[in-house]
């Protein structure tokens, strides 16, 4: 380790990528040489075609098959119980004959005749299969299908006492007799108004609730413990009762920590005391500005005279504010401007204060106890018990209850616990001063002043982000026992939390090193600080936006009868589309179909927000790249940009050329990207600036700076449009050669900017903020022209530096992932497959060759079979699509063959030999002499064309071949499917491999290659 050298790090950190770059310095600590320059390559942790975190999918699939279990664990818990307790005979064939019994006709039967033990265990066990919904208000909320659900139940309730039904089961009965639907079925009626608008009614046909079912099973075993009281008995009651009505609570979602006591978790925003700990921050920092623009602090009485009035409204606008304080109309306060014409009150008291809801009797409550309300309504998840806890608790009657109980409060946490925001309050309270001040009067440190880094002490390495930044993270188990994820717990946002363990795994590699570095400097995405004409232009814009939000918002809320607060913000957006599509309401239509969309329709499921160009393809979730459209439209075009699916084929109601008549009302940033060439014009504008991978830069470059802090106390952040700007100027851009710009598809541009970003220190970014404040940008390009070189052979040192940086790819070797892909098809014999198909809205059959992962049932073999060798025979299929290994082998001849491995392969072979069997680096799966086995992202060095050459695997055949790029090149599946493109993969099979002298080898995160030699 090289100790004593004084070095600065520069990192580029990205949301796949971090580029980095160690600069000597001299005596005078400035850069005068660049050492080593390097690239780390990871997956994001999100689905790249859509953006989506790969936790979510993940998260989905594994609640479907939890809610499958435990659905096969409660019935299998029903029958032993049936059984133990003599509803149900113990041998299997006598219980299937009971399957042949009418469970409806036994429901209604029971309410009047005595059953058999066997027909009211098969009633019982009819009723377990379906046992109805149970609501949980929290969810609920949140759930926009709920309300049709609710209604369907009442609808369900009031058809059982209108046909006087004792039971759900009894109605159902009724239905079954008739040949009547008797199962949930969801509907969607669409009507037409007198108006000629189109409305869309849904509704399901029934809908039974867990409280009907309760209620049928206390009814039909008090009536037959009236014939066998025996058999009926209380230990019977208890547990079948429980089995079948039984649901697991919800686990609660725990909030972030406080960031004055990480022990704490921080309160709803829906408390008043957090409303009102808002309330006194902002009006304490309100100023008055004088004639001469001195700024004033309100007094005492003035600032008390106000929060009376914010307590008691949501809102409160500048002018009266003036009038409530006594002032002159030309008086203007430091948070006034054209983006803000208002502060916001004690949005909670404004809403449980309404008649509908407490009233004026809300404000009689003390403030414990309206936060003991509040905190009732925010975290009680039963509905009953919550109506019931506010009538004894507070006196309202039933309906007021009710309605207190589905009021919709402010979501979300604050940023503080209850018992700092209770400490800090009163001294808010007692003076005007500001929260800074009120911070440290409470006892508290500021809060850019706390964490681990500003103790001063130097660790000698990174440890997990989730140990030092417990203010970022959510609450972990606290055990020793499990791993650090779990233990100290992680940040929610998977591209931050992969980010920081790949700059912890770099950083604590070079520290062994090159020892600890004396300044790190991180690149932030952030943009520079703008001139006054352009700060003016952006008030303007961002008041104007403001200003319409707050008229749609208004208008949105009288269309569907709600308050305010309310409305959504995915419904404002559909307004603002809407309104994009034509200046005359009455004539706005779909830009694909050309219906018309009415405002009800439009705050309907009916019309959706939608991507013109396919979010998949450019993760570009900004306003010019979405529009309106009705919900069949959007199906129509699918994953799709305009032109691909009604320009480059003409589908049946869909006319190109209208669409893009409707397409020339739209804004100009807009309507080209429904032409044919729109995909490709997005390209050439628009490339590499991804609205996700950008916020998450952002504050992934503020949490990493803390974090670098505790190995560097200098560690600093710079402004990301600085590394752009001096690269060109500083002549780097053509080091990688593409004439002068930017070389996005060589994944060393991250180390390029890295060098950049080590040598730019603090006096030339005030230089550069200095000139952009004052100037232009072109005159802010002269500034960076006339700059000096960092030291004269700056250039070539870069130059030498990333000629010698070898990217290292993070490996993933696990097998763990998506054994096959969701479609099933049927086995017909002979390797065929049959399957339906949708084209040209027709539903077809197929049948077709195609290799497939064969499955059986070895619980239910008799019922599709066995093969001659007593095995269960197969009766559906699957497609792999994926590949887990390449195993090249060696055999007795000396020759390589290659063996593909696929994921359920790989599945198989660790469920029968474990997971050493799977990576036995000797032996082959099928007990050949292993030369090497390969997965994606991994490096193998061969020699090509005379050349040896370090490539990396980018794809695996079920052929077996190796798809390879060399390991610096970026995009190459993009490239290679780009005809225009003159790259392509190397593609080689195991026999090719063995005459090129190919070995796997490993590239350290910092660059290090590490080559065994040919063994072949």
């Amino acid at each position: 380790m090289l100790h004593k050298m004084r070095y600065r790090l520069g990192l580029d950190l990205g949301s796949t990528s971090i580029g980095w770059a160690l600069v000597r310095l001299d005596t005078s600590d400035q850069p005068c040489a660049v050492i080593k320059t390097g690239v780390r390559i990871f997956s994001d942790g999100r689905n790249p075609k859509d953006g989506s975190s790969l936790a979510v999918t993940r998260r989905k699939a594994r609640a479907m098959r939890r809610r499958r279990d435990r659905f096969l664990r409660r019935r299998c818990r029903m029958l032993n119980a049936l059984i133990q307790y003599g509803f149900f005979p113990s041998e299997k064939a006598q219980r299937k004959a009971l399957e042949l019994l009418d469970p409806y006709f036994l429901r209604a039967k029971g309410l009047n005749e005595a059953l058999t033990p066997g027909e009211f265990g098969r009633a019982l066990f009819h009723i377990n299969q379906r046992r109805g919904f149970k609501s949980n208000r929290k969810t609920d909320q949140k759930n926009d299908d709920s309300s049709v659900l609710k209604t369907a139940i009442t609808r369900l309730r009031n058809a059982l006492a209108s046909e006087n039904c004792r039971t759900v089961g009894e109605w159902l009965n009724n239905r079954h007799k008739l040949g009547w639907g008797v199962r949930a079925r969801y509907r969607e009626k669409r009507t037409i108004n007198d108006d000629g608008k189109t409305r869309i009614n849904k509704n399901y046909d029934l809908y039974v609730d867990r409280a009907m079912i309760e209620q049928e099973f206390d009814v039909l075993w008090k009536s037959q413990s009236e014939f066998n009281p025996v058999l009926f008995n209380e230990a019977a009651r208890i547990e079948l009762k429980d089995i079948l009505l039984y649901q697991r609570p919800l686990k609660p979602i725990r909030p972030g920590r406080c960031t004055f006591i990480p022990d704490e978790e921080r309160a709803p925003m829906a408390l008043p005391s957090v409303q009102r700990f808002r309330l006194y921050q902002e009006v304490n920092n309100l100023r008055i500005l004088g004639e001469n623009l001195k700024e004033e602090t309100l007094t005492l009485k003035q600032r008390d005279d106000l929060v009376g009035s914010l307590e008691r409204y949501g809102k409160r606008t500048f002018p009266e504010i003036k009038k409530l304080l006594g002032m002159n109309g030309s008086v203007q306060f430091n948070l006034e401007d054209q983006r803000r014409q208002e502060l916001k009150g004690n949005i909670t008291n404004a809403i449980l204060s309404k008649d509908k809801y407490f009233g004026e009797d809300w404000f009689s409550f003390s403030e414990e106890k309206q936060d003991e309300i509040v905190l009732k309504l925010c975290k009680e998840e039963n509905m009953s018990q919550l109506i019931s806890w506010l009538r004894n608790e507070t006196d309202v009657d039933e309906e007021r209850a009710e309605a207190i109980a589905n009021v919709g409060l402010p979501e979300g946490y604050g940023g503080l616990c209850k018992i700092a925001i209770d400490r800090i309050l009163p001294e808010l309270r007692r003076e005007v001063i500001t929260y800074d001040k009120a911070v440290i009067a409470a006892g508290f440190e500021h809060h850019s002043h706390i964490g681990a880094s500003v103790t001063g002490e130097v660790l000698l390495e990174l440890p997990y982000y989730g140990r030092a930044l417990q203010r970022h993270v959510g609450f972990g188990s606290n055990d020793p026992q499990d791993k650090d994820e779990k233990r100290y717990g992680r940040i929610a946002n998977p591209t931050v939390h992969v980010c920081l363990n790949q700059v912890r795994l770099v950083v604590n590699a070079l520290i062994k090193r090159y020892g600890h570095p004396s300044e790190v400097i991180v690149e932030v995405a952030r943009d520079l600080k703008q001139s006054k004409d352009q700060r003016n232009e952006e008030n303007k814009r961002q008041a104007e936006n403001q200003k319409r939000n707050r008229r749609l918002r208004a208008e949105i809320a009288r269309i569907l009868n709600v308050d305010e607060e309310r409305v959504r913000n995915a419904d404002i957006q559909k307004m603002i589309l809407w309104e994009e599509l034509g200046s005359d309401p009455a004539d706005r239509r779909c830009p694909y179909s050309g219906t018309q969309i009415s405002v009800s329709m439009l705050l309907s499921d009916e019309v959706e927000v939608e991507h013109i160009l396919p979010f998949s393809q450019t993760l570009d979730d900004s306003l010019n790249n979405k529009t309106v459209c009705l919900r069949l439209a959007n199906r129509a075009k699918g994953n799709r940009t305009p032109w691909d699916a009604f320009g480059a084929q003409n589908p049946s109601g869909f006319d190109y050329s209208d669409i893009l008549e409707r397409a020339e009302r739209m804004p100009k940033a807009k309507r080209y990207r429904f032409g044919e060439d729109g995909y490709r014009n997005w390209l050439k504008d628009d490339a590499g600036f991804l609205a996700r991978a950008l916020n998450d830069t952002r504050y992934m470059s503020r949490v990493a700076k803390e974090y670098l802090s505790l190995i560097c106390p200098h560690t600093r952040v710079i402004p990301g449009r600085m590394t752009a700007l001096l690269r060109a100027k500083l002549g780097l851009n053509g080091i990688l050669g593409l004439r002068g710009e930017k070389n996005r598809n060589d994944h060393r541009h991250h180390a390029v900017d890295a060098c950049v970003i080590a040598v730019t220190d603090q006096g030339l970014l005030q230089r550069f903020a200095s000139a952009s404040a004052s100037s232009r940008e072109s005159q802010l390009d002269r500034l960076v022209a006339n700059m000096p070189l960092p030291w004269e052979s700056y250039r070539e040192h870069v130059e030498r530096a990333i000629r010698h940086t070898y990217t290292s790819h993070k490996p993933d070797h696990g097998h763990e992932g998506a054994m096959h892909n969701d479609t099933a098809y049927g086995l017909l014999g002979d390797g065929k497959i049959g399957f339906h198909k949708v084209e040209g809205g027709q539903r077809i059959y197929i049948e077709e060759n195609l290799k497939v992962i064969e499955i059986t049932d070895t619980g239910v073999g008799d019922r599709h079979g066995f093969l001659p060798n007593g095995e269960p025979r197969p009766y559906k299929g699957y497609k792999g699509d994926s590949n887990y290994c390449i195993e090249i082998i060696c055999d007795e001849g000396g020759k390589w063959k290659g063996n593909v491995i696929s994921t359920y392969m790989a599945y198989q072979i660790v469920r029968k030999g474990g997971i050493a069997k799977l990576r036995d680096s000797r032996t082959g799966f099928n007990g050949e002499s292993l030369v090497m086995r390969l997965m994606i992202d991994d490096t193998i060095r061969l020699h090509i064309d005379g050349i040896l050459r370090v490539m990396r695997v980018a794809k695996l055949s079920s052929n077996g071949q190796v798809f390879m790029a060399d390991i610096n090149e970026a995009n190459v599946d993009a490239r290679n499917r780009n005809k225009e493109d003159p790259f392509s993969y190397i593609s080689k099979k195991a026999s090719s491999l063995q005459l090129l002298k190919a070995r796997r080898v490993t590239i350290s995160p910092t660059g290090k290659l590490q080559d065994p030699g040919f063994k072949g």
